[in-house]
Parts: structure tokens; sequence; C-alpha cells
């Protein structure tokens, strides 16, 4: 068993650009990622999850720091300001079997 430190950088925007930005984050470089729909309310009012237009979705990745700042700051630059979205990161401990 392999213990490993790592981040885990969480995304909670708007599900009309998930596959739009999905796309942009494997360019970037990401490698896997986990997508779920998601409600709740904010700045931005109340967000249902019955994936349509005004639908949220939560995309996790589980990456190194470097890579989690790159995106976040990706994100920061592209998305900010267009969208409704969230973005935090935590540290995680990875188990592995080698």
């Amino acid at each position: 068993m392999i213990i490993s430190d790592e981040k885990i950088l969480t995304i909670i925007t708007e599900s009309l650009i998930e596959e739009k930005l999905i796309g942009e984050l494997k360019k970037i470089g990401i490698t896997g990622y986990t997508v779920e729909d998601v409600r709740g309310e904010g700045k931005k009012g109340f967000r249902g999850s019955d994936w349509d237009q005004t639908s949220n979705v939560r995309i996790q990745i589980v990456c190194d720091e470097e890579l989690a700042i790159k995106i976040s700051e990706y994100l920061r630059k592209n998305y900010f300001e267009k969208y409704a979205m969230f973005v935090f990161m935590f540290d995680a401990k990875v188990i592995s079997r080698k």
C-alpha cells in the first residue's frame, strides 16, 4: 500500500459549461475527474439539480498542488466573471495499491 499527498480541487459551476470545461481541463493536464449534479443556494440564488441549463455540477479532481494551482488560475482568468463558479482545494491522502 502506498499513501501519497495530493490535492482535491472542487469546482461547482453551471452544468451548461460542463462539457466545454472538462475538455479544457484535459488540455491543461487532468487525467481523471468525478462529476455530480448538485443543488444549493448562494449569492446567485437557488440552483436546482435537474440537469437543465439552470442546474449545477460539482467536478472533483485529484492532482498535485502545482496542477491544482494552474487549474485554479485558469478558471479565475477565464470563467469567474462569466459564470457562477465556486472553486476550493483541500489536502488529501491518497491510498493506492502497488
